[in-house]
């Protein structure tokens, strides 16, 4: 093989190995408990960020996100829904971070799972749903239940390290 077919043929490999990795996001939290003699609330803070190298510059990317846990143990889904602009925090990549409380002392409503959508508008105008598959109402949900340490604060300060959250593609018609 010529040394001009060889750089061709890697290549062409690079491109075709590398297109599967053209999209990807992850997602890691922190919780604390606030008030340490009382324990009065659970608060979490999320860090969500989205990757696609196939888009053009001058995109803008936003999160659709609500919250899905229990209430008295009934299950629920997309809880105080938000729309959050997401920056850019490098090339084409995209970074937020937020904080919610996710339980309190005096409710029994508390909340398990970050689901969200990414939503996609284009240079021209013309807008996408990142949310990894084909349903209609599909989206992904992001597990607060991977966060493994929970350490208690008297103030708003988070301490500890944040865990990388497990994220699911929930298919829903």
């Amino acid at each position: 093989m010529t040394a001009p077919a060889g750089r061709l043929l890697a290549l062409a490999l690079f491109l075709t190995s590398s297109t599967s990795f053209a999209i990807e996001q992850w997602a890691d939290g922190r919780a604390v408990l606030h008030s340490c003699l009382y324990a009065s609330s659970y608060e979490a803070e999320v860090r969500m960020s989205y990757r696609n190298l196939t888009l053009p510059w001058g995109t803008s990317v936003y999160l659709v996100h609500g919250w899905g846990g229990f209430n008295n143990g009934v299950a629920f889904d997309w809880d105080d829904t938000q729309t959050l602009a997401v920056p850019a925090s490098a090339p084409w990549t995209w970074a937020v971070t937020f904080r919610k409380t996710t339980s309190t002392r005096s409710s029994p409503k508390w909340y398990e799972q970050l689901q969200y959508v990414w939503k996609v508008v284009l240079p021209d105008g013309s807008v996408f749903y990142e949310k990894g598959n084909d349903s209609a109402w599909g989206y992904y949900s992001a597990d607060l239940r991977d966060i493994a340490q929970r350490p208690c604060t008297s103030d708003d300060n988070f301490i500890g390290p944040p865990f990388a959250l497990g994220i699911t593609s929930v298919v829903k018609n």
